[in-house]
């Protein structure tokens, strides 16, 4: 386990209804496997105001975004169309143990 949790920015198309769903997953994950996550919620269309504000550790998008150099960016689509779910969770919580969180 990290020295602090993992702050993770879940954003999606509108910012209620996917990113809510995909939050709830990953913290359900995130308890399941020992992680301590923070998670936040927005919308992609403001999501470089959200990343300076928030500062995240990573960022999982339901809607599609453009890649970033100053962030880890995973899609979250498999965490509702649940294809490929169990392979992004593994990617996920490799990446948080790599930065040494959780």
């Amino acid at each position: 386990m990290g020295n602090r949790p993992a702050v993770i920015l879940v954003m999606c198309g509108s910012s209620v209804a996917t990113s809510n769903l995909a939050a709830v997953k990953l913290e359900d994950e995130a308890r399941r496997r020992k992680v301590r996550v923070v998670t936040k919620k927005g919308k992609v269309a403001d999501a470089t105001m959200l990343i300076q504000h928030e500062k995240p550790d990573l960022v999982v998008a339901t809607a599609q975004i453009k890649e970033r150099d100053d962030i880890k960016v995973f899609s979250g689509v498999p965490l509702i169309s649940t294809i490929g779910q169990e392979k992004l969770y593994d990617d996920i919580f490799a990446y948080i143990a790599e930065k040494g969180l959780g």
